[in-house]
């Protein structure tokens, strides 16, 4: 619900410019602390007791000092507990907890929340700080590692206090191929984040300790019970209960809020329990005018379900915010469905919502997305299915392939070929790659053409340390590499961004750990069933959605660059930025390689153009 911002020996008047570049993320209103070398601070966003809630929070022996950008979602519950233990609150604000939690349980205090937060804490009886992330990574913190230290929601704010921000081409190769940089390095030199599910503390001396203090894990209980019946049945209505809890907690509001709704099983469910629990909210969809289209089917279920529904239209000509939203964004997103993230925000606070709900989540906990079935097919058909499939995959039609696919785009030659090395080359991948190389931009052949060859010498290459896992572990090994940089790094740094750049707090109720630790609990037949996806997740949408929604295919949220309405602005914006013969991106890539690129028609080849232009925009905002 705001921005944070602090650090140690900050000069006269640098706090003050730190929470000035977070205006956007808290418009009304602020706060600051300082003690001895320690500084701390906040703008906030009004959602939760709107005259009361204003930080630094303090407790009452007046030894503790706290700030925090998000939602402690069971702040209720936490509070009758710290009161029956002799604490006093003043304010009905969810934060307000969080300096007598520290005083009760130390850092073992965020194993007890739920809900999204960055937290910034200073204990003047150690004076050591304590600074926290959520265990997905909803709610962002960047730090330095280099000089003083200095901490903020946004990198921007650290450039407010003097700062240097150097791009940083290190981990460029790893940004070519997923599209973003995992944690906690970034793209700048000496910024990285404070990753998710982690907290650290800065001791006087300096010294720093941090510690990760959630993660998903397999339950005992996750490959027994294999059978259909009434286990599945018990499973619903325990995944039932969680979500309605988690939706009607994450509703905690005292100004207008809005929620995201495609045609799809997650975002309808949300909207069903949002009114099945009473609550006014408006729902929001955006279109891009493809054959994918989804707001029609959205405003159709919305109509039939009574709700007041606010689409709107994303158009070719917002290519020219390109520049506007890669500032905002601070880390460069190689996605050019920026803009939609970015338009849906702003059409969001134009209704007058200063909350957004979204359904992220259940693709990730109970495999949903179409890497996952393609990995676990890849692993279980064998080398020799292996390599019949990459022959047939090579020298099928692609008026074929495309169907079989289920993807909306065309996957051109460029896809159908790397579908094929894929399947080709599984055995000599890592484990890890196993499961992400088929969601990758450029694979490692294109990315050594691109790199110039002193980049290329720099790259740091992360050590693939984990062990392939047992076949009956595939899925959940899948499944749990997302949680430490998909999920934080791509998805939902996507929402916090542009939602905070137009003053909107965006929350995602199917986050909820108490969900994530379930779905972890779960036999792998009961996320994918032959060829259905998130099947027990379907199976909650049929106790309250029409068929004709929990039996739709996923359609991936894109945009739709092979439609000539977006290509020709997106290659002649190209032309203008990339075609000169220097163009190297800074010296990091080879102009050359990127050239053909601007001759592109296909999907996968558009979209790695859009990924170079955000590059070399992000790079020119910084130059």
């Amino acid at each position: 619900m705001c921005g944070i911002a602090g650090g140690l020996n900050l000069k006269q008047d640098q706090l003050g410019l730190m929470l000035d570049a977070l205006e956007h993320r808290g418009p009304d209103g602020g706060g600051e602390f300082s003690a001895g070398d320690f500084s701390i601070g906040m703008r906030r966003l009004a959602i939760l007791d709107l005259e009361g809630g204003s930080q630094p929070f303090t407790s009452a022996c007046q030894r503790v000092r706290a700030v925090c950008n998000g939602e402690i979602y069971n702040w209720r519950e936490l509070r009758t507990e710290l009161q029956e233990a002799g604490h006093r609150f003043h304010t009905q604000c969810d934060c307000e907890i969080i300096p007598a939690a520290w005083l009760e349980w130390g850092t073992s205090m965020v194993k007890h929340f739920n809900g999204m937060f960055a937290i910034a804490l200073h204990d003047e009886k150690t004076g050591n700080i304590f600074l926290a992330r959520d265990r997905c990574g909803q709610k962002p913190l960047y730090l330095t590692n280099s000089g003083p230290l200095r901490f903020a929601s946004e990198i921007k704010a650290l450039k407010a206090a003097g700062v240097e921000l150097s791009p940083d081409p290190q981990h460029l190769g790893q940004w070519l191929s997923l599209r973003y940089v995992s944690e906690p390095a970034t793209l700048f030199r000496d910024i990285n984040t404070l990753p998710a599910a982690h907290w650290m503390t800065i001791s006087p001396d300096g010294t720093q300790y941090m510690e990760r203090y959630w993660e998903p894990r397999p339950r005992p209980c996750a490959q027994s019970s294999n059978k259909p019946g009434e286990s599945l049945e018990q499973a619903v209505d325990q995944l039932d209960e969680l979500t309605r809890r988690s939706v009607e907690l994450s509703l905690q509001s005292d100004v207008p809020v809005a929620s995201y709704l495609s045609a799809g099983v997650d975002s309808s469910l949300l909207a069903y329990y949002i009114q099945d629990l009473g609550a006014d909210v408006t729902s929001v969809s955006i279109g891009f005018g493809s054959h994918s289209d989804e707001t029609a089917a959205a405003a159709a279920f919305a109509q039939e379900k009574g709700l007041d529904h606010q689409p709107v239209q994303l158009i070719p000509e917002a290519l020219h915010d390109l520049p506007r939203v890669i500032g905002q964004m601070d880390r460069p997103v190689g996605d050019a469905l920026i803009l939609a993230f970015d338009k849906l925000a702003s059409h969001t606070s134009d209704l007058g919502c200063k909350v957004a709900l979204g359904g992220e989540g259940p693709d990730e906990h109970f495999a949903g997305y179409s890497f996952h079935q393609g990995y676990l097919t890849a692993s279980k058909i064998g080398k020799s299915g292996r390599a019949l499939a990459a022959s047939l995959v090579a020298n099928c039609p692609l008026s074929l392939l495309n169907k079989i696919s289920g993807f909306p785009a065309n996957l051109g030659p460029q896809g159908r070929a790397k579908t094929a090395r894929y399947l080709r080359d599984f055995d000599s991948l890592t484990a890890s790659q196993q499961t992400y190389s088929l969601r990758t931009l450029f694979e490692e052949s294109e990315i050594n053409q691109l790199l110039h060859p002193d980049i290329r010498n720099q790259q740091a290459l992360a050590e693939d340390l984990l062990k392939h896992p047992a076949a009956h572990d595939r899925l959940d090994f899948a499944l749990r590499l997302q949680y430490p940089s998909w999920l934080p790094d791509w998805s939902l740094i996507r929402q916090d961004k542009n939602t905070m750049a137009h003053s909107v707090e965006y929350r995602a109720p199917f986050l909820d750990h108490n969900i994530i630790d379930f779905a972890f609990g779960l036999p792998d037949n009961f996320k994918i069933r032959h060829s259905e996806d998130k099947f027990i997740w379907r199976q909650l949408a049929e106790r309250h959605l029409p068929r004709a929604v929990t039996k739709r295919a996923k359609q991936p949220f894109y945009l739709p660059l092979e439609n000539p309405a977006w290509r020709e602005p997106l290659i002649d914006m190209a032309h203008d930025i990339l075609s000169p013969s220097d163009f190297t991106c800074n010296g990091w890539l080879r102009g050359e390689a990127v050239i053909p690129l601007l001759s592109a028609t296909h999907f996968l080849p558009l979209k790695q153009l859009a990924a170079i232009l955000i590059l070399q925009l992000w790079l020119d905002s910084h130059a």
